[in-house]
């Protein structure tokens, strides 16, 4: 009679995180864009303020290793060109922002887009990159991520920011937030890589961009 009580308990609990992960709002979506020519920056990792377009650089950041940009680019453009059905002009390498330009960090991107022809400019950047420490069976430091993604209009003389896509997660087990049971699941109930918290955060950018 005990062992069946607390089967009954743990389902009911199981019942209960789903249906508050179906009662969660839906993310804000923005209008498909138009048929507009995009480029797109190999992403970039803020070295000073003067290379940021918002938010603030962490104290104890971790960068990104030369090979895990590589993939990150790779994957960007992968991912953009599969879900979108979209063209895009790839800038791999553009020159970080001048610490002496007093225009900043906008200024300095739509310089770069007017040169390239784009109407539009998507500029990733990552402010902290953690690998996971361990497998997807068990870790001993799990994977995370704070980043940016930024939708530059060139075409104003000046530039515009049109939109933001923030991403910021570590991964948490279920002992530690139960809250995370739909998310840990659909993640294939194991501990991810921190390129694959990548994959999530270019998913919600072509979302809240309306690519």
């Amino acid at each position: 009679m005990r062992g069946l009580t607390r089967r009954s308990f743990c389902l009911a609990i199981v019942a209960f995180i789903s249906l508050l992960a179906a009662c969660q709002k839906a993310p804000t979506v923005a209008p498909e864009l138009p048929d507009v020519k995009v480029g797109v920056v190999g992403v970039v990792q803020p070295m000073g303020t003067t290379d940021l377009l918002a938010g603030f650089i962490p104290e104890d950041r971790v960068l990104a290793g030369p090979q895990a940009l590589a993939a990150f680019n790779e994957d960007l453009m992968r991912v953009l060109k599969t879900q979108t059905h979209r063209s895009y002009v790839f800038i791999p390498k553009a020159a970080g922002v001048d610490p002496r330009d007093r225009n900043g960090a906008l200024a300095h991107w739509t310089k770069i887009g007017k040169e390239t022809g784009v109407d539009l400019l998507i500029v990733p950047q990552i402010l902290d990159w953690r690998e996971r420490a361990g497998s997807g069976a068990g870790v001993t430091t799990s994977a995370a991520l704070n980043m940016d993604f930024y939708l530059i209009d060139v075409r104003e003389p000046e530039g515009a920011l049109v939109a933001r896509s923030h991403f910021k997660e570590k991964q948490v087990g279920l002992s530690d937030n139960l809250m995370n049971f739909d998310t840990f699941f659909k993640r294939g109930a194991k501990w991810v890589t921190t390129q694959e918290l990548s994959h999530e955060a270019m998913d919600k950018m072509i979302k809240e961009f309306g690519l």
